[in-house]
């Protein structure tokens, strides 16, 4: 059984969701390599598989096969799980190494919201029929007033640039603007975001290194605080200090250039969209001309 067949088996009754559910996870625990997880451990693969047993469902009722292949938005859905529980296993890292040893609040940059990984949105009632990701564009001149097509498409390139960060939100402002389905632009942005795993993977690497030199910068902090050990344990303790708050400065900054920035370039929304990339800075541009226009004329 194929799992590009699922969905026409599911959707025909001859299989429950439950049980396509269950031959996917067979196949991530067998083939890992195909939903980029041969590089995790046992435990982490395990965490993802457990994860779509119970979320798994949604797939079927979410997938539409007139948008692409089965496997493409399987394996997008997967990327959405290891991003969660990588923030999931991130926070717990902090709690049990930080806060159970010193008591002490995590910086603000940790305190994000683990629900902006599901770019799932509920859909609302609309009266025109879905699209697949290379006819958006054509779909926004039609459905849009010829007056504010232009600015809808502006809107669109905007949001696609900022997929990895775009907050559920948003997406909802963004589609009701470009007369758009919930669906569609979140479909798009899970394409986007498979496309971006080398990045995600590089910043989140880049973020955990900055978080393990921010615990060791307060543990010497509280020991030198705490320190009952004599004048030399200190001067011992305020050399690691200044080496880790160094450190930890130093990759707060890395984090701020531009190879840690997980954005798409103009090709892949290019690509997505089925337009040349030529368009895709066309409107970037003009964005960014508007965004100077109102800052002069605010001065």
């Amino acid at each position: 059984m194929d799992i590009e067949d699922l969905p026409y088996l599911v959707s025909s009754g001859k299989i429950s969701k439950t049980d396509a559910v269950k031959r996917i996870a067979e196949e991530i625990y067998r083939a890992p390599r195909r939903f980029a997880l041969a590089s995790y451990d046992e435990d982490f693969r395990s965490e993802i598989i457990v994860a779509f047993l119970q979320k798994g469902c949604n797939v079927f009722a979410r997938y539409n096969a007139t948008c692409g292949s089965f496997r493409g938005y399987l394996y997008a859905f997967i990327q959405g799980l290891i991003l969660t529980q990588k923030r999931v296993e991130m926070k717990n890292f902090l709690a049990n190494e930080t806060i159970k040893e010193f008591n002490y609040p995590y910086p603000r940059d940790f305190e994000n919201d683990i629900e902006h990984d599901n770019l799932h949105v509920a859909e609302k009632t609309v009266n025109y029929a879905p699209v697949e990701n290379t006819q958006i564009w054509k779909s926004i001149r039609k459905r849009c007033p010829t007056h504010s097509a232009s600015n809808a498409k502006m809107a669109l390139i905007l949001a696609l640039k900022s997929s990895y960060y775009i907050p559920l939100d948003s997406i909802d402002t963004v589609s009701s603007y470009c007369h758009l389905r919930n669906t569609e632009l979140t479909r798009i942005i899970a394409t986007l975001n498979s496309y971006l795993y080398t990045r995600i993977r590089r910043r989140n690497s880049a973020i955990q290194r900055r978080d393990n030199a921010y615990y060791f910068h307060r543990k010497y902090y509280l020991q030198m605080k705490y320190n009952n050990k004599g004048a030399l344990h200190l001067e011992s303790l305020k050399k690691k200090y200044i080496h880790q708050t160094e450190n930890w400065r130093c990759k707060n900054k890395e984090l701020q250039e531009r190879r840690y920035r997980v954005c798409p370039t103009n090709k892949m929304i290019a690509r997505v969209l089925g337009i040349c990339e030529r368009q895709v800075s066309y409107y970037i541009t003009r964005a960014q001309k508007m965004a100077d226009r109102e800052q002069c004329n605010k001065k």
